[in-house]
């Protein structure tokens, strides 16, 4: 069986070359930055869109390393039985709060224009983590440890690590490397027949990705 590959999702702006994720795909083996994103606009629908373009492209299954609004994407993106999905590692994500289906929302934003009623509430079938930080000043800890129950993903925190990337200090992770190496023991331990292809885009009107697909048209029009 091939080793899972890993694709690191970045969040709003990208992860630049001293970011953890930029250190992973140099060290990290079999490791990958998506491609197909305009990092400086987080259209959630479009950013979803390319991660399972991406999983779909590799011949085996697949590990995302997601950061940020990166996480709210990848979330969209495997939420409709995106069976190639070997695992999740979300680190630090953004409140869905903080952003609408077209982008960033104002401070006053009323709760129905932001993706807090958008994204899944429910497990999402995968094994995963949610790495949260203490002071993250993107999502309230609390509220990170909720979306991990809800997502069925274990959930563990740093303190006082901000946002977890670059500013606060996060470039070589070595305990991330670590993390990877678990995840793919475990697939490896996997019987065969159990990670299956999905082939084809989930055509579902009523999926995760389809509901934000006519949300964005909509605010756009």
């Amino acid at each position: 069986m091939l080793n899972p590959v890993c694709i690191t999702v970045p969040g709003l702006n990208g992860s630049g070359p001293n970011h953890w994720q930029s250190w992973a795909e140099k060290e990290i083996p079999g490791c990958r930055r998506v491609t197909g994103i305009d990092f400086d606009k987080p259209v959630i629908a479009a950013w979803a869109d390319a991660i399972r373009k991406n999983i779909r492209d590799e011949s085996g299954s697949v590990i995302l390393i997601a950061h940020s609004f990166g996480c709210l994407a990848s979330i969209v993106a495997i939420a409709d039985n995106e069976t190639k999905v070997a695992g999740v590692i979300l680190v630090a994500p953004a409140s869905p709060q903080r952003f609408s289906a077209t982008g960033l929302v104002l401070d006053d934003a009323v709760a129905e224009t932001t993706l807090m009623g958008c994204l899944p509430a429910n497990p999402l079938g995968v094994p995963g983590v949610v790495i949260a930080s203490t002071d993250d000043p993107w999502m309230k800890i609390t509220h990170a440890q909720y979306w991990a129950d809800a997502w069925g993903l274990r959930f563990t925190w740093l303190r006082n690590a901000g946002h977890i990337n670059a500013e606060s200090g996060f470039g070589r992770w070595q305990s991330l490397a670590q993390l990877v190496k678990t995840f793919r023991e475990q697939v490896a331990a996997t019987p065969l027949g159990d990670v299956q292809d999905q082939i084809g885009p989930v055509k579902n009107r009523f999926s995760t990705l389809a509901k934000l697909r006519q949300i964005t048209r909509e605010s756009i029009e």
